[in-house]
Order: C-alpha cells, then structure tokens, then sequence
C-alpha cells in the first residue's frame, strides 16, 4: 500500500473518526482505524464494535493495499503538519507505516487487516431524511436521554417514520422530549421505529453539522445504516420495549402561559443559586398577572424571582427541576414558550411559540416543594 494526500483532507477525514475510537479500549486493535488504498482514494474505517464510521477522501494511489493504524496517534501526528502539505504514506515490508511530509519522517506499528472486526455490509435503504432537519430533532430530544447505564432501552432516542409524519423520542423517566415533522416520508408504507443509542446519535451531529444534505436511512435485523455520500455511521440498534410515549403527554393541561424564553430562563437560573444542589428544584407559582419562581434551602437560603404574565384564576404552586426547564429552554430555538398545567400534581406541557415548522413538545414531571 503506498499513498499521497493532501494533510487537510486527510485530517478532515480522521477528525470524524476520532469519536468513535475508545480512548482506553481494552482489545488494542479497537483503538486503530482500518485504512484501505484503492483506485483514486483511500477509505477509512473505525469503530468500537457498537458504532462504525466509514468515510474517506481523494488520494494519488501508488498501490493499492490495507492495514490499521493507531488513530490517535495519526491524527496527533497529521494535526501538527503544516497547512496544505502533501502526506505520503506506505506499508513496509515488516507491516509497519511510514509516514513522510516535506522534512518530517515517522515509522508507526501497525496491525493486519485480518485482524480489524468484519463490519456489516450495508442494508438496502427504506427511506431519506434531510440532514438538517435530522440535526434539529436530535439536538432538540437527546438531552433527555437518561444517564443512568442500566435503564437500557432508555439510553437512546426513538425514531419513527410514518408514512407523512416523522417522530423522535427521548426521556429519563423524569422528563420526555418529543419533536414531530409532518412531511411525506418516500419508501415508507407502515410504521418503522429504531432505538439510536446516545453515542449513534452524537457522531450523527458530527455527520450532518451545518450540511445540507441527504441522509439515506436502512436497517437489518441488528444494525442501523446512515449514509451521505462517501460517509456512512453503522450502529447497532438498541434492543428491548421503548415505554408508550403518548401516554406521558398530558391531554387536560387547561391552563396556558405564555412567556418571553430569555427572561423566563434568566429568572430560572437565578432563583435556582439557590436550590437544593442534588434536586435542583424550583417552584413557579401562578397567580393573577405574575409568575413567581422561587427556591429555599435550609442551609444556604432562599431566593424569589417575579414575572409578569398573562393568567388569571387561583394560584397554583407547582414544583420542577431546574435544569430540565433551562435544558428545554436552550433547545426550543423561540423566542416565547407556552406552559400548559393542571395543578400541583399534574406534568407539565412545555412548547415553543412560532420556532419552526416542527412540532416540538416537552414534558417535566412534577416535583415535590
């Protein structure tokens, strides 16, 4: 194998890479990328054996081969060469690479191919999804996602495609993020519902970022297939029952306020100086013209904040996690938001005003003040 390329294509490409590469992975050849030589370019290959990123660039090939390669340490080493220069690497007789750029010479150990994991072919494509629509429903639900490892059919975000509607879907138990888009949905007949695990869905972001382009969408019995252009994101998917979403959404919220997002989320952050460390709770209390944010703790003290609203009727106290609120705030893209209540009791119903055209929906559970 024996190759030239430029240092900023090359870094591009290794840059995707690196995020799926296990920092301290206790099988070595996880930490290597699979590089691959043929026609008029090179492809690489990572993975950690869950999430898989295929990608790669123009080279000059002089022959044609395979091996793998320390991810890190290539990227370490083509991040610090110069602007533009030109790369020339090859596998030596022994099975190690040498890397060459203007006057800068290394020798770096590599592994066979053999001994890279088999990586599953890609399955046929059910349907396309515009990259920047996919980017803004991840962005808008994965924050959701629990943290706690065991909840395992809860460690990622559900996305569905109905035949004029695509859905995706996150909670902790705690709180639920749900973004709709109605929009003809081509190839699909029936329902289609996959679990993304978090990681999937963050080397998704990196995959789509500020592009606008095609994502194609398929899936096997165990794995899923992002592809555009060149680029490909193979995951598994995550198994087990995703709860019935739809039942957590309240239906007899029937007390609606609107606010300005940007003084509701300052009064929040505010009051919640406050606030136990471990519950970060605050109550909102609904009163006639006034929304009163507050926070008490019996070691530190208490604080109050009062914004002026649009309600009338009894006032009604209820309690929320701060950071669930400031979280939703900092995804919903509007400048107002709607919040929807029953009573004490009840979850609350959070949406943006006039964001976009999708239908973005947030769910906080009620907490105890």
């Amino acid at each position: 194998m024996k190759f030239t390329v430029t240092r900023n294509a090359l870094l591009s490409e290794l840059n995707l890479a690196q995020g799926v590469i296990e920092k301290k992975s206790t099988i070595p050849i996880l930490s290597n990328i699979l590089l691959e030589a043929a026609g008029d370019h090179i492809d690489i290959t990572a993975t950690d054996g869950d999430v898989t990123i295929r990608c790669g660039c123009f080279a000059a090939v002089a022959v044609e081969g395979a091996t793998t390669i320390s991810a890190r340490r290539l990227f370490d080493i083509v991040r610090l060469l110069p602007e533009n220069s030109e790369i020339e690497l090859s596998l030596l007789e022994n099975g190690w690479v040498e890397l060459r750029s203007g006057n800068s010479h290394y020798k770096i150990v590599a592994i066979p191919k053999d001994d890279f994991p088999v990586i599953p072919d890609t399955a046929p494509t059910i349907t396309v999804i515009p990259g920047n629509l996919l980017e803004r429903m991840i962005q808008r639900t994965m924050f959701a996602i629990t943290q706690e490892e065991s909840r395992y059919t809860l460690n990622g975000s559900l996305l569905v495609f109905q035949p004029d509607v695509v859905h995706m879907v996150a909670t902790d138990g705690h709180r639920l993020a749900l973004v709709s888009k109605s929009m003809e949905i081509p190839g699909v007949k029936e329902d289609v519902r996959v679990l993304i695990p978090r990681k999937t869905l963050t080397e998704i972001l990196k995959f789509v970022s500020g592009q606008d382009i095609a994502v194609e969408f398929g899936r096997n019995d165990n794995h899923l297939f992002f592809s555009a252009g060149n680029k490909q994101i193979v995951s598994r998917i995550l198994a087990g029952q995703f709860p019935n979403y739809e039942l957590v959404i309240p239906r007899e919220n029937d007390k609606l306020i609107v606010i300005e997002t940007k003084a509701f989320g300052d009064c929040i952050r505010r009051a919640a100086i406050m606030s136990d460390e471990k519950l970060k709770s605050v109550k909102l209390s609904f009163g006639t013209g006034e929304l009163e944010i507050s926070a008490i703790n019996a070691d530190a003290g208490e604080s109050r904040e009062v914004l002026p609203i649009e309600f009338e009727g009894e006032k009604i106290d209820i309690g929320f996690n701060s950071q669930y609120l400031l979280e939703f705030i900092g995804a919903c893209g509007a400048d107002s938001v709607s919040v929807a209540i029953k009573d004490s009791d009840t979850q609350g119903l959070l949406r943006p005003v006039g964001a976009d055209d999708m239908d973005y929906r947030y769910v906080a559970m009620p907490m105890n003040v």
